[in-house]
């Protein structure tokens, strides 16, 4: 059986999920593809044989569409979270729901309303390099855990329209560590110390966000968890996780 997907933006993001469903998931496909910006969903369109809806409405309502992956803008998430979900559609949505607590409960809401599923994206604990890390954890191999050391670097910023509706970069990428510091650790976040600098592109500050930056993570069972991220790595993406106890180390190389 395939599930059929409509892909809503095709931005940068947008452009990579409807690939990879296209062409790199067993039993998915991509009926249709929806952006505000017609060219960019005709390109994309093209590229992987998709239809391009006239409409929000048009793409989630669609007979060919079992699914909705929600790639758009922070700002519009809820909004098609919502058209989807009263269109009985299984949703995927990328992080984050929204940065208004009110708006994430109305998504959810509306989810739940409708009993659908939904899924946000946070697909790093899926890699099964970084889930080795988490594993190792759970079954004792690195005992008594007492550091987890997370990089991610992405290779090149965002364009700089989209990092001033993100939400900044720890709600748009360092989320992600976020997520990770959690499952690598199994424990909850009780403190949280973080530096911001711009040292990348001075436009991302004047957008009133930084590029750089690093975190220090206290969990509720006493392990502390560092965060480095930045905005640009000149050799590609760099994702990395360690984790340090008392019986050895696990890690995850890029």
């Amino acid at each position: 059986m395939t599930t059929r997907f409509a892909v809503l933006g095709c931005g940068r993001i947008g452009k990579m999920h409807a690939e990879m469903l296209a062409r790199q998931v067993p039993g998915a496909s991509v009926s249709v593809v929806f952006d505000v910006v017609e060219a960019a969903a005709q390109a994309v369109g093209a590229d992987i044989g998709a239809r391009v809806a006239t409409s929000l409405a048009d793409a989630v309502t669609a007979d060919d569409v079992d699914a909705v992956a929600i790639c758009t803008s922070t700002d519009t998430h809820v909004d098609a979270m919502v058209a989807a979900a009263e269109a009985g559609k299984a949703i995927f949505c990328e992080k984050p729901i929204s940065l208004d607590i009110v708006e994430v409960d109305r998504g959810l809401a509306a989810v739940a309303a409708a009993r659908v599923a939904l899924q946000i994206g946070f697909n790093r604990r899926y890699d099964p390099s970084h889930k080795a890390v988490a594993d190792a954890v759970k079954d004792g191999a690195v005992g008594d855990v007492h550091l987890v050391n997370i990089i991610s670097r992405d290779p090149g910023p965002p364009p700089i329209e989209y990092i001033k509706v993100s939400g900044g970069i720890f709600n748009d990428m360092t989320i992600h560590d976020f997520d990770m510091a959690r499952y690598v650790t199994g424990s909850d976040v009780v403190e949280v110390y973080a530096k911001g600098a711009v040292r990348v592109d001075p436009a991302i500050g004047e957008a009133g966000d930084v590029d750089t930056a690093v975190v220090l993570l206290t969990h509720a069972n006493g392990v502390l968890t560092t965060i480095d991220n930045s905005r640009r790595a000149a050799y590609g993406y760099d994702q990395r996780v360690e984790a340090f106890g008392s019986k050895g180390m696990a890690a995850s190389n890029n």
